[in-house]
């Protein structure tokens, strides 16, 4: 793997976002469009650990729906190192 290709595997990313819906708390990931079965995997393992953090409960009895998002192309995000 070049360093050039390097650097841009490193900057994919994923994100995960927590707000109020109509019916509840919804979690929303924001993923890249060419995704992968395994990175796929790795954003439902995150998403799935903090929905039991914020349940408080291993059998996910809350109320919190789950969305994957795949228009990550329009995300601006910022460096504010």
């Amino acid at each position: 793997m070049t360093k050039e290709s390097t650097t841009e595997h490193n900057k994919r990313h994923a994100s995960l976002k927590l707000t109020s819906g109509p019916s509840g708390q919804v979690l929303t990931a924001r993923v890249p469009s060419d995704i992968t079965d395994e990175n796929f995997a790795q954003v439902g393992s995150a998403a799935l650990g903090l929905i039991r953090r914020l349940t408080g409960c291993n059998c996910l009895s809350g109320r919190i729906s789950f969305v994957v998002e795949d228009n990550f192309a329009e995300v601006i995000q910022v460096n504010l190192k």
